[in-house]
């Protein structure tokens, strides 16, 4: 199979804060041990009404100088700048991660530029997740624009990879599991003697939206308490659409075992509280692929996760926690008592074996395999 000599990366970088600029500058960096890598970014930040964050921006982090700011979602002229400077590095690929159908039309305008103005560019989606998670049929329509003008589809989930079949059949696609990133954890005791934590701790971490499910935490959140003796920690910042659920929080008659922590959580921090805890809940109502699920098995912390989506492909009952029917506060209960009553130990071996599968160096050693084998028939 022919090598791939050039790749161009168009996505968020730091210092956008968010979870999706974050894993774009480690794909830049991963690729950028293998091949040369022209990595642009965006110009503009994100217009309120759609990133409401009160702590977007982190203007000290480190790999803030890897994207080029090139971008401008309210510019056309920067959409056909963007398509002469990615043409000119000449690229075996552009890859772009999806998440939003916002960037819709100016993905596809670019795309297509590319098209015409570099034939052998192989134009691909590193889709996060196909569908925003709130969704209707102009979003739907906005994303198809952009898709029917990729060539490739990367995603996280076997459940993605049939959405995008339904759409557009025939269409490579590749299934890469979420990869995680290899870091020392902190102290286990450390981190529990400086949170103030000494009963089982059962962790929400990221971002507070409503398709999350923290009302179902919330809910379950009397029978985890009385059956495990666990306290309760939510930790992340709430988004204004999330909000009601602070004032349920105090008006709950456990709230004193709830741990609510409505701000952004740092690396550090994240790393801490997953230190500290027994078990990661994903009560989510519907997702893709989860990068607290990815954190949480470079961790080596066990889940109890609802059955939706990636997350009942990457969590497995037994070995890397325990799986619930979406929408049942009982069954979250049920999940996290199992989990604390098996015990860190009896997941350890199964969370080990994930990391390893899923790391980052044999991501990108198969996502370039999989691009290397599309190129060969062209």
């Amino acid at each position: 199979m022919p090598r791939i000599e050039r790749i161009a990366l168009l996505g968020p970088a730091p210092p956008d804060r968010g979870g999706i600029a974050r894993e774009t500058a480690l794909l830049a960096r991963e690729l950028a041990a293998r091949t040369a890598v022209s990595y642009l970014t965006f110009s503009r930040p994100y217009p309120r009404w759609l990133d409401p964050r009160r702590f977007d921006r982190a203007p000290d982090e480190p790999v803030a100088a890897l994207g080029v700011p090139a971008l401008d979602y309210s510019s056309p002229r920067s959409w056909r700048s963007t398509a002469r400077r990615i043409a000119s590095f000449e690229p075996d690929v552009l890859l772009t991660p999806w998440w939003t159908s916002f960037w819709g039309v100016p993905l596809r305008a670019v795309f297509r530029a590319v098209e015409a103005l570099s034939p052998k560019t192989l134009r691909a989606i590193l889709c996060h997740n196909v569908e925003d998670h709130e969704s209707g049929h102009l979003r739907r329509f906005l994303a198809l624009g952009a898709f029917f003008s990729a060539e490739a589809f990367v995603v996280h989930a076997e459940s993605d990879r049939r959405r995008l079949d339904r759409r557009l059949p025939g269409r490579p696609v590749a299934v890469l599991p979420h990869p995680i990133v290899a870091t020392p954890p902190p102290d286990r005791e450390q981190a529990r003697r400086e949170l103030g934590i000494s009963t089982p701790l059962v962790l929400f971490l990221g971002l507070v939206r409503r398709y999350k499910g923290v009302d179902l935490l919330l809910e379950a959140a009397p029978r985890i308490v009385r059956e495990t003796n666990a306290r309760i920690a939510v930790v992340g910042e709430v988004f204004p659409e999330a909000r009601p659920l602070k004032e349920r929080w105090k008006r709950s008659a456990f709230r004193d075992s709830i741990i609510w922590r409505d701000d952004y959580a740092t690396e550090e921090e994240m790393a801490r509280w997953l230190a500290a805890c027994d078990v990661v809940v994903l009560p989510y109502r519907y997702v893709s692929g989860s990068g607290i699920a990815a954190r949480a098995i470079a961790a080596r912390r066990p889940m109890a996760a609802a059955a939706v989506g990636g997350l009942s492909e990457t969590v497995q009952p037994g070995a890397t926690g325990e799986l619930f029917a979406p929408g049942n506060p009982d069954a979250l209960a049920d999940a996290v008592r199992r989990v604390i009553e098996r015990g860190l130990s009896a997941y350890e071996p199964g969370l080990t074996r994930a990391a390893g599968e899923s790391s980052w160096p044999r991501y990108v050693e198969r996502m370039l395999a999989f691009f290397s084998s599309l190129r060969d028939g062209r």
